[in-house]
């Protein structure tokens, strides 16, 4: 659970504010670890993988392999996200955009954090 209260903790400074800002507004309650494993598909032809979707959830923090299958929704387009073997990549969710647009962002961030639309093939 320390990995969330740290990702809040940076969060909150990369936004100018109180490094506990996010935890003292309770975003660590109720912190849970899902643990999901996608193994390589012998036939990935055949694969649907998921729909397009946001995650709803705060943040959603994927440690990823050489396999990659990410994407992300810019400009109407999907953009592969080439993956790094061994990086963490952290996904804004819903619940912290919805805390961002009604609570502190609509006023100070001018959009920069938003949530990532994707699916995952």
């Amino acid at each position: 659970m320390n990995l969330g209260i740290v990702m809040f903790q940076l969060l909150s400074e990369a936004l100018g504010l109180n490094p506990n800002h996010l935890n003292d507004i309770d975003c660590t309650e109720g912190l849970t670890i899902l643990g999901h494993y996608y193994p390589a598909c012998p036939q990935p032809e055949l694969t649907v993988g998921t729909t397009k979707h946001s995650d709803n959830d705060f943040l959603t923090v994927l440690l990823q392999d050489h396999i990659g299958g990410l994407q992300i929704l810019y400009q109407d387009k999907w953009i592969d996200i080439p993956p790094v073997p061994g990086a963490l990549l952290v996904n804004i969710g819903d619940l912290l955009q919805a805390s961002f647009s009604h609570f502190w962002c609509s006023r100070s961030c001018h959009g920069r954090y938003v949530l990532v639309v994707h699916p995952f093939l």
